[in-house]
């Protein structure tokens, strides 16, 4: 998966990282440097794409599930042969 970018988040998740970015301005009691801003947003972005990833490796085994479903037919060799034969 890609790294996401602001822009690419939904509101909810800008939220959040702007949250974190206010709490630790807050914390230090001053403004951030430019690498402790780039760092505090690479660790909130990475904590959202893990639980996006996790989201979707759920979905994934779910459709996963839910495509072999054993069925009570046989298999029917009629069906599968072509009329005109194979050529």
């Amino acid at each position: 998966m890609k790294r996401l970018t602001l822009q690419e988040m939904n509101e909810s998740q800008q939220r959040r990282v702007k949250t974190q970015l206010d709490q630790e301005r807050k914390r230090l009691g001053r403004e951030l440097t430019n690498a402790e801003n780039n760092r505090i947003k690479d660790n909130a972005i990475d904590e959202i794409m893990k639980e996006l990833e996790k989201a979707a490796s759920a979905v994934r085994a779910e459709k996963k599930k839910n495509k072999l479903q054993p069925s009570q037919e046989t298999f029917s060799w009629s069906a599968n042969t072509h009329i005109r034969g194979r050529r």
